[in-house]
């Protein structure tokens, strides 16, 4: 008995194949003060003030500063203002008296 080898029937024509491509990225380096240097220049949301007023339509310094147990001079100080009589509505106004004022903690009640 004889004994042939099968191999098999080649593919009717020869397939492209794309060559491998690696896309390495090497590790960063450690370096300690790169790192505090970067998180020390990173910029840090600053805190909403709580102080703040939004101007409504009809409102006077005068009325505002009486609403908030403030002068109208400490208003226009606080606020840079040039002239007391011209706020319009939509502007921010920082009040003086409410800066540092602890806010009420509500307990809940049974």
């Amino acid at each position: 008995m004889a004994l042939t080898a099968c191999l098999p029937d080649p593919p009717p024509r020869n397939l492209p194949t794309l060559p491998a491509i690696l896309d390495i990225t090497p590790a960063p380096t450690l370096d300690i003060d790169a790192t505090a240097t970067a998180y020390a220049s990173a910029p840090r949301p600053t805190p909403t003030v709580a102080a703040l007023y939004i101007v409504q339509a009809g409102d006077t310094l005068s009325a505002i500063a009486e609403r908030f147990s403030v002068t109208v001079d400490e208003l226009v100080a606080a606020n840079n203002l040039t002239d007391p009589n011209f706020i319009q509505p939509g502007q921010t106004l920082l009040i003086p008296s409410l800066i540092g004022t602890p806010r009420p903690v509500l307990t809940p009640t049974p």
